[in-house]
């Protein structure tokens, strides 16, 4: 099979809404944020270097749909452009072994939390004391640590998921959630309605050794009402349940 990238340029304030646009389209909302960075003298820390654009891609299939899809992205950036900086759209054909390694390229180590460190799983990486480190094979499954969102839940976990607290992520994606939750000890049920994620999120729960922990599974919030304790969709906002 064929793809197409889409890919463009966007200054850092309209990541997010790009962010939301592009998995709007793109398959299995997959989308990758290549966001320039100052890396620190060593280990994973770095900033965001804020002066420069962050390129946004997504992939779609190159089928009888691909020409409108493409018209559809194209249409809603140049509504964006109006109030953003935002580039031309760029596209590229790729084959399925090179669709298939693309987005690994534009991942490394990063610390998405004050102690929460992702590490590719086709990387090494040295941690650092007191660090919650997520061995991640992100695929196209969404949740690759560097939406907004995720890294905004991610110091929620940080902050209240205790050992032995029961948790619900709901919208899995790739997992990351949930495996940050279970190193912190707590027993977590990872939902989706995509099986692409549930078996993302399974393969990389596996890969943390975190099974005895956490259960993946194919469905939506009716299977996680008797979960109790915590709930953390994944969004900016987070609800207790009774």
């Amino acid at each position: 099979m064929t793809w197409l990238e889409l890919s463009v340029d966007v200054e850092p304030e309209a990541v997010e809404s790009i962010s939301e646009l592009l998995a709007q389209y793109g398959y299995n909302g997959g989308v990758v944020i290549d966001q320039p960075i100052i890396t620190g003298a060593d280990g994973p820390d770095y900033t965001f270097d804020t002066s420069r654009p962050v390129t946004m891609r997504t992939y779609i299939p190159l089928d009888a749909q691909a020409e409108e899809t493409r018209q559809r992205v194209e249409q809603a950036l140049w509504h964006f452009g109006q109030m953003r900086a935002v580039g031309p759209l760029a596209v590229r054909s790729l084959e399925e072994e090179d669709w298939a390694n693309a987005w690994k390229q534009h991942y490394k180590v990063q610390r998405i939390g004050r102690r929460t460190v992702i590490v590719p799983s086709w990387l090494e990486y040295e941690p650092q004391d007191g660090d919650i480190v997520l061995k991640l094979d992100p695929g196209m499954a969404f949740g690759t640590g560097l939406h907004p969102t995720t890294q905004l839940c991610v110091g929620f976990v940080e902050d209240y998921v205790k050992p032995n607290m029961q948790v619900l992520d709901l919208g899995c994606g790739s997992g990351i959630l949930a495996i940050a939750a279970a190193r912190l000890g707590a027993q977590v049920l990872a939902l989706d309605t995509d099986p692409i994620a549930v078996t993302a999120t399974q393969e990389n729960v596996d890969r943390n050794e975190v099974a005895a922990l956490v259960r993946a599974a194919e469905g939506s919030l009716g299977a996680g009402t008797q979960m109790g304790h915590w709930l953390y969709p994944n969004a900016t906002d987070s609800t207790a349940i009774p």
